[in-house]
């Protein structure tokens, strides 16, 4: 069974670590040859990756639902990849966020993951940990970093 503190650890390693971020991937090292194979694609899912992945050459790199999915392999379970299909198919319990906290005026638990809706799809993905604090792999710019749960952009929760 995966704990919320495991997963909770797994997501501050990554943050610890100074991963990057790299659309499509899940705790892999970036390496030059892979920065090179990538800037030779056209999709224009993968045009902040081949602009800056370059500063990601030599460290750990997942994407958003990648590091979910990196992490709960590591504690032995799974999750899939894509935040969209997380959001609705492997949350038991989930809700709106307003200004960071739960609209069913319920708590809203570490562990739990926060999500963003675009209005087509729920397109991010973070881990709430607690104290306000969300851990994120935020884009090819930021990398892994942490943001406040009340940021305007979380709009949705769901415990895994």
């Amino acid at each position: 069974m995966i704990t919320v503190q495991a997963l909770i650890d797994k997501f501050r390693q990554a943050l610890s670590e100074n991963w990057g971020y790299i659309w499509g991937t899940a705790g892999e090292k970036w390496t030059a040859a892979k920065q090179k194979e990538l800037e030779k694609t056209k999709d224009s899912d993968r045009a902040q990756g081949r602009e800056y992945g370059s500063k990601w050459i030599g460290h750990t790199v997942a994407d958003c639902s990648g590091l979910f999915s990196w992490a709960f392999k590591q504690l032995g379970g799974y999750m899939y990849h894509g935040s969209d299909t997380m959001y609705r198919k492997y949350c038991v319990n989930k809700g709106e966020l307003r200004k960071g906290k739960r609209t069913d005026c319920g708590t809203l638990k570490p562990g739990t993951a926060v999500f963003v809706w675009n209005g087509k799809k729920y397109s991010h993905v973070g881990l709430f940990v607690g104290d306000g604090t969300v851990i994120e792999a935020m884009g090819t710019i930021n990398g892994v970093t942490t943001t406040r749960v009340t940021a305007s952009k979380w709009t949705h929760w769901g415990e895994l």
